[in-house]
């Protein structure tokens, strides 16, 4: 009799067990379907707290031998995982210093799971974005050296149900796998709660495989950054001048180089790029106005020039290719009044100037301080000195330009902090070649914090 009374009691006590872990691991499922990223991530934390592994197998629950019943129909029990890839989430709604110490906590906490030889695809996928968002090259490498060693034989399981459908694409896109077999739940946008035929079940993919083309899935993801649906670019290359002793011939490659690297290192989407070559005044300005009437307010956009600039009466002009003298404002377009166009969309404007810059009458292009903001600008050389150029891709591209495409493939991120940035850029291109015949400015700055993202 005593000993059947003990039976119970474990019996009673593995199932209070169960229902803590169980129904903090529920609330983070719930949060994660309304998107309440760090609600999610607090109730994963909690269950972890309570059950500490994740569990690649189905979970037996408490009861007779005879009536064998598994958690959740056998899905795996991943609140480790769950808690960073959540954390990963919620970052993007936070910026400085607050987004970087939690994109390290999730850094590191993707980086356990792995010590624990806790093997997924999406353990490593995820954890290379996180470096790729903290620009920690040198771990991104290794990570890669570490997948390689794997020889893709991923076989752990983690509990996709909270993973969002994009996520899920992403990460069968970079290991050319199958997609899912069983679609997510989809969520009510006005209760948050699982809906459809798919509600409350268990998302299972086909065996990870290598890559078409060989590398590593992680090498083929980094061939494009996730996008970022308000980040806007307006670029402008203008290899034709009439004006010839200040005018770039290798503008509109450079233009185009530059293009190419927003696309696949920094999270612009392609159909929010307006690219500009050999432009009139007209022309610039009836762009920059019609990608502004499509922006939301808020946006980010991304501003280059490169071509001729001039400074007259203290405020800097952008040439356009029928602009025949320094001192012809009429078929210049103001720079101010270009980033008004943006200003009234509420949007923040980093703008990158590859323009020779020589002293006329004591006015230098890129000396005007714009009284509108938010803005950071960047001049691709210092005062009264000249841009150079040099060769990549086959094709002769500026110093400048060179610098920043060479970074943004390095950083890889879709949130870069400016005044950082610009200081790899100072670096950089002195490197590079460009000694002390070449410096660039480091941006300066109107109503943008130093760790302003683009």
């Amino acid at each position: 009799m005593r000993r059947i009374f003990c039976i119970v009691l474990a019996s009673v006590a593995a199932l209070g067990g169960a229902q803590q872990w169980s129904s903090t691991y529920d609330a983070g499922l719930t949060a994660a379907r309304a998107l309440k990223w760090m609600d999610a991530r607090s109730a994963f934390k909690q269950a972890a707290a309570f059950r500490t592994d994740d569990v690649a197998t189905p979970t037996t629950l408490p009861g007779p031998v005879t009536e064998r019943r598994t958690w959740r129909n056998g899905s795996p029990y991943s609140p480790n995982f769950l808690a960073a890839y959540a954390g990963f989430k919620a970052s993007d709604a936070l910026s400085g210093e607050d987004r970087s110490k939690l994109l390290k906590d999730v850094c590191g906490e993707f980086e356990t799971i792995l010590s624990k030889n806790q093997l997924s695809a999406e353990t490593f996928f995820f954890l290379n974005n996180v470096y790729v968002q903290l620009a920690e090259t040198e771990k991104r490498l290794k990570l890669e050296e570490r997948l390689t060693s794997t020889n893709n034989k991923l076989t752990w399981k983690v509990d996709l149900e909270p993973v969002t459908p994009e996520d899920q694409s992403a990460v069968n896109a970079a290991f050319q796998r199958s997609v899912p077999i069983v679609s997510p739940p989809s969520v009510s946008p006005k209760t948050g709660q699982g809906t459809g035929a798919g509600a409350g079940t268990t998302t299972t993919t086909n065996p990870t495989q290598a890559p078409i083309g060989g590398g590593t899935p992680l090498a083929s993801f980094s061939g494009r950054v996730p996008t970022i649906a308000t980040k806007y670019a307006l670029i402008v290359g203008n290899s034709e001048s009439r004006i010839q002793d200040v005018k770039l011939p290798f503008a509109s490659d450079s233009a185009q180089a530059l293009r190419e690297s927003l696309v696949s290192s920094c999270g612009y989407p392609e159909a929010n790029i307006e690219l500009v070559l050999n432009a009139t005044r007209d022309q610039m300005l009836s762009t920059a106005k019609a990608l502004a009437e499509r922006m939301p307010k808020g946006s980010t956009v991304f501003v280059y020039f490169a071509g001729v600039g001039s400074n007259l009466d203290g405020k800097d002009y952008l040439a356009g290719v029928d602009s025949a003298s320094l001192t012809e404002s009429g078929s210049m377009l103001s720079k101010r009044e270009l980033y008004t166009i943006f200003n009234r969309r509420e949007a923040s404007v980093f703008a990158f100037f590859e323009v020779n810059r020589p002293s006329m009458k004591g006015r230098i292009f890129g000396t005007d301080t714009p009284d509108v903001g938010p803005v950071s600008q960047m001049q691709g050389t210092s005062p009264e000195k000249e841009v150079y150029s040099t060769v990549h891709d086959g094709k002769e591209i500026g110093l400048f330009t060179y610098s920043l495409v060479s970074l943004f493939s390095e950083v890889r991120s879709n949130q870069i902090p400016i005044m950082e940035f610009g200081w790899k850029v100072f670096d950089k291109i002195r490197t590079i070649g460009g000694g002390g015949k070449q410096t660039p400015t480091l941006p300066g700055r109107t109503g943008l914090d130093p760790a302003a993202r683009f």
